[in-house]
């Protein structure tokens, strides 16, 4: 027995160790989508019965049989879906995604529901937070530029508080807001891209489509970007830190004359009206002679001094999300501060954000979301909407490149304030007219979202939805006596203005959806039917004070306006209120998940029309065949899926003013009674129309859908046609209506046009390698079909001319943002001039046509413009053509990210082909009509009227007699000319001409970022979950033969006047340095 004993236990042993021998350990961590630990999750091997949970820090080791089989890990964790992978090596990382990522990247909200990505009918473009995570970007605007087909952003200028104008396919209104709708977290939100940050958004999904934006109505002509911000996930707290500081410079400047070419330029400037060389010695202290001293003079680069300033900027954002089963939230605090490269110019937002959900019932469940947003604007930009005489960048450009001895830089030169007020072009040293100037502008706003969802059935579920957006604007604006506004309203004496709005949205949404899924394995079949109001309050009041008593300072000012004097015409108040009723379908079906069909049906009831008129009607179908699920293609290993879609429908355009159908009155200034007092009253604000209807856009789309090689390539096509008929336009009428235009639904114009949106996962991870890529390319032709009645044009005002002459037309058969002005023919040479050897005089020979009214005197080397006509003579109102095309042929981006084991990449551009610029600065800034007014560089190759020796060669007098040297002997002194002279006898020569419209064509380096995250090993020992540092350029490099600072410019707010860049606040490149961390 006791030999029996020993045998057994020797057996044990001996097995023990064989299995000892026959085992391995593996390890390895299970985190969530953002890298975060994920503790208490299950982990058990196949075809075996063993298994382990991760720990605190989300680790977890097992011990598998080391007999070569090949195995898999199953991992599950609550609230998340389970994830099965290979056993291959140690350390394995497993990543998890939550249910409402998987949701996220599956579904598309397309109004009022989600539905399966793969089962849109309509045409939708989107962005996730996936694509935008590691991109440290500010604006949602940025989101969407060149990333989505069919959707541009276009940044008026370059300032931190720039309008951003959002464009869904174009647009269709010539007078009307073309802006899209705005859908956060299921509520109507004005100024949405100003309300919401990014690191807060889950999804941005765009509906281009009748097919899609039909459901909303009066308000979807225009498309409609749908935003869903970040919801709080099942398990424990998780808190993330994302930074970044960076600086900004200016990428560029515009060429100048150097001190030494100005002073020539100005003494060429001088003889040329026939003064003697003593007048120009008294002004400028020098002669001919010495005038070479000027090219040891330094020149001053004033628009480096004021617009070229070392810009900081910086983000904080603190997330924290958690949650239960039944109850997850999402709390996050957003703070960006961004100090410009002008002068005094600095930008501020802070954001709170709040999003919490909670069960009440397995049917019941609560919503509430709250954010609170503060933004400060401290400095005006560099154009002013006074007018062309008042812009920084103008005076930066202008002003004499040169300082007095014994002057600084930000010192007033006693030589130049007189000028300055007297040269009609009231020029004032750069950075004291930036000092003199002071604005704070104040915006805050809160949204609040409650809803409610109750499963009624298992069928048939309820959602009601209340909405608040509200906001006050305070814009305070004060203007010292040195500037130019104040010298010439205020008789040098400091003026404020103080601007005040308040907008109180409230919106109530009420949807019932019906829903049967997979009945008898082929039919899925769906109904929703909803009510909504929608109520918007507004006011607004406008202040301008004049006369304050010299030194008075800005604070003083805004808080004791009682020491000035108002402007006449104020205070300007406004009140608002418009309200919407609407009620609306939705039926969807398909059949065997291979024909699809929705069938959409709005009508809104609104008060900016007539009563009888207030009710509209928005229908739309469309009809999807899933080509890949017939049984020819089921199989394909190489089609993955293939689906083709069709739409129709029309969509209404509600942005218009309110009462426009009702008799209003303005308040004016008046003078009244015998002794000429000034006193306000009441006009008629326009002729009453009462019979106006909506602008409707109808939408005819056909699309394509494919996805191949194991859904690593997709591809949607779309191709599309606009037309928006009943458009609101100024009709002129009979004076004796007592107003010259009437409001009426007179015009029509269509938008053609092709998108192309391809996908690609070019490499998927091999060799610790990944290589994703998204392209995107847009063609949209707009038209003006009609502009009224036996009407062929529509008159435009003027964007930027000083002269009042118009430089944008809209015409029947032309696009929308068709540049209008003269056609630039050269200049005039000695060969379109007799001349006359014994008095000198040139005199245009006959049948040479003549543009005195615009560039004065004709004289050789003066601007030439093209007689349209043929009447001999250069009459704007005759001669002007349409010059240029602010419409781009395509546009579209291409967004590429790369990873190496633990090295990511991204790269970002986007481009424009085909679009002109009408570059306006061209045209004031080359002309020299009065002195010590800079010229850009291109001038230095001018008609030269001054030879080598400082004689003067060619003069014209005040009576525009025009004389000079033989003409053999002027064409040899210009014979390398390449310009025109820029001496003109006045302003009026600011004619808008085809000169100043430029290829804006570019390709854009938007971003490039290279971010690095620690290995696991590191952040184990660390306690935390991820940590990624970065380095990003943004701005970094744009190719294009656009001479202005940046050819994506737009700095008008009417959609009839685009591209036009005048004094725009210059973009700048950043350079950034950023940290991640999640916790």
């Amino acid at each position: 027995m006791k030999n029996f004993l020993v045998i057994v236990t020797m057996l044990f042993i001996s097995n023990t160790c064989l299995l000892a021998q026959n085992t391995k350990v593996i390890k390895g961590r299970v985190v969530d989508s953002l890298g975060n630990a994920l503790s208490g999750a299950s982990i058990v091997v196949s075809g075996l019965k063993s298994g382990t949970q991760s720990n605190v820090d989300g680790n977890f080791s097992i011990n598998l049989p080391d007999d070569n089989k090949a195995r898999t890990l199953t991992v599950s964790y609550v609230g998340f879906t389970p994830v099965t992978v290979a056993v291959k090596g140690n350390n394995i990382v497993v990543q998890l995604k939550n249910v409402s990522d998987v949701a996220a990247d599956e579904v598309v909200v397309i109004g009022y529901q989600s539905v399966r990505r793969k089962d849109v009918l309509a045409s939708v473009a989107s962005v996730s937070a996936k694509d935008l995570k590691d991109i440290p970007i500010n604006s949602v605007a940025e989101a969407l530029n060149g990333r989505l087909a069919g959707v541009t952003a276009t940044t008026a200028e370059g300032s931190p508080d720039a309008q951003v104008t959002i464009r869904v396919r174009g647009g269709g209104s010539i007078t009307q807001d073309n802006s899209p709708l705005y859908i956060i977290d299921g509520v109507q939100v004005e100024n949405g891209l100003s309300n919401v940050v990014l690191q807060d958004i889950q999804t941005i999904d765009v509906l281009k489509d009748a097919a899609a934006t039909a459901i909303y109505g009066a308000r979807g002509a225009n498309g409609v970007i749908v935003i869903t911000t970040k919801t709080g996930k099942v398990g424990k707290l998780r808190v993330s830190y994302n930074a970044f500081v960076g600086v900004k410079n200016l990428p560029k400047t515009l060429e100048v004359l150097s001190p030494y070419e100005f002073i020539v330029y100005e003494y060429e400037r001088t003889r040329g009206s026939n003064a003697d060389s003593t007048s120009f010695a008294r002004k400028y202290g020098t002669t001919w002679d010495t005038l070479a001293n000027y090219k040891n003079v330094a020149p001053v680069n004033w628009q480096k001094e004021v617009l070229g300033q070392t810009g900081f900027t910086q983000s904080h954002n603190v997330s924290a999300s958690g949650g239960t089963k039944k109850t997850t939230y999402n709390f996050s605090y957003t703070n960006n501060t961004d100090k410009a490269i002008v002068r005094q110019s600095t930008y501020q937002r802070n954001q709170l954000n709040i999003k919490a959900e909670h069960k009440l019932t397995s049917k019941l469940k609560i919503g509430i979301s709250a954010r609170y947003t503060n933004q400060q604007v401290l400095g005006a930009g560099t154009s002013d909407e006074r007018g062309a005489s008042f812009s920084r960048l103008r005076n930066s450009v202008k002003y004499r490149p040169y300082l007095t001895a014994g002057y600084e830089a930000d010192e007033i030169d006693p030589n130049l304030v007189d000028l300055a007020v007297g040269n009609g072009l009231f020029l004032v040293n750069p950075i004291q007219l930036t000092n003199s100037e002071y604005r704070k502008k104040s915006i805050e706003a809160y949204n609040i979202t409650a809803n409610l969802s109750y499963n009624i059935t298992k069928n048939l579920s309820f959602r009601s939805t209340f909405g608040i957006d509200n906001s006050h604007t305070v814009d305070r604006q004060f203007v010292d006596s040195i500037a130019s506004f104040s010298i010439t309203q205020g008789s040098a004496k400091p003026i404020v203005r103080l601007d005040t709005s308040n907008k109180n949205v409230f919106t109530n949404s009420n949807v019932l959806t019906f829903s049967i899924k997979n009945f008898k394995n082929k039919h899925d079949f769906d109904i929703l039917l909803g009510q909504e109001t929608y109520t918007l309050t507004a006011d607004a009041v406008a202040r301008q004070f004049r006369l304050f008593p010299n030194f008075t300072t800005p604070n003083t000012a805004f808080t004791n306006t009682g020491l000035g004097t108002s402007f006449a015409g104020f205070p300007i108040v406004n009140k608002y209120k418009s309200t919407q009723l609407s009620f609306f379908g939705r039926v969807n079906y398909a059949y065997k998940n291979k024909y699809l069909f929705a069938f959409n049906l709005r009508t809104d009831a609104s008060s900016k029309f007539a009563e009888n008129l207030r009710w509209g009607y928005f229908p739309s179908g469309s009809f999807a065949w899933r080509v890949s699920n017939e049984k020819f293609l089921k199989n394909s290993k190489f089609i993955n899926d293939l689906k083709v879609r069709v739409g129709y429908g029309q969509v209404g355009n509600n942005r218009i003013d309110d009462y426009l159908f009702l008799t209003t009155f303005n308040t004016n200034p008046y003078y009244y009674g015998i002794n000429g007092q000034i006193v306000n009253a009441f006009t008629s604000a326009g002729l009453v129309n009462e019979k106006l209807l909506w602008e409707t856009t109808t939408n005819q789309n056909l699309g394509l859908d494919v996805a191949i090689l194991k859904n690593r390539i997709s591809l949607s096509l779309d191709v599309y046609h606009n037309t928006t008929k009943d458009l609101l336009l100024n009709v002129p009428i009979a004076g004796t209506y007592g107003n010259p235009f009437q409001l009426q639904n007179v015009g029509k114009t269509s938008n053609k046009g092709v998108e192309i949106q391809l996908n690609a996962l070019v490499a998927s991870g091999k060799n610790n390698f990944s290589w994703n890529a998204n392209f995107n390319m847009s063609f949209n032709n707009n038209t003006v079909v009609a502009v009224g009645k036996n009407a062929t044009t529509f008159p435009v005002n003027p964007s930027w001319s000083v002269t009042g002459q118009q430089d944008y037309l809209v015409k029947v058969g032309e696009p929308v943002g068709s540049m209008y002005g003269l056609v630039t023919d050269g200049f005039y040479t000695v060969d379109d001039f007799d001349y006359n050897t014994a008095t000198r005089v040139y005199s245009l020979k006959t049948g040479k046509a003549t543009a005195f009214d615009i560039a004065g005197a004709p004289q050789p080397g003066s601007i030439k413009f093209k007689d349209l006509n043929g009447d001999g003579k250069i009459v704007y109102a005759n001669d002007a053509t349409i010059i240029g095309n602010a419409n781009a042929k395509f546009t579209g981006g291409l967004n590429q990210q790369f990873t190496y084991k633990q090295w990511d990449m991204s790269v970002f551009l986007n481009f424009s082909y085909g679009n002109d610029v009408y570059n306006a600065n061209k045209i004031e800034f080359t002309n020299g009509y009065t002195q010590n007014s800079n010229l850009l560089t291109i001038m230095q190759n001018r008609w030269r009227t001054v030879d080598a020796n400082g004689n003067v060669a060619q003069s014209v007098n005040g009576s525009n007699v025009v004389t000079g040297i033989a003409p053999d002997q002027l064409k040899a002194l210009n014979a390398n000319a390449t310009i025109w002279q820029p001496i003109r006898s006045t302003a009026g020569s600011f004619v808008p001409h085809s000169w100043a419209i430029e290829d804006g064509s570019f390709l854009r380096v938007n971003n490039i970022t290279l971010g690095y995250s620690l290995p696991i090993k590191t952040l184990t020992k660390l306690k935390i979950s991820r940590l990624r540092l970065y380095a990003t350029a943004n701005n970094v490099a744009v190719l294009t033969s656009y001479s202005g600072y940046d050819p994506e410019v737009s700095v008008r707010r009417s959609p009839l006047t685009p591209g036009l860049d005048y004094s725009a606040y210059p973009k700048s490149r950043t350079f950034l340095f950023g940290i991640n961390v999640n916790f």
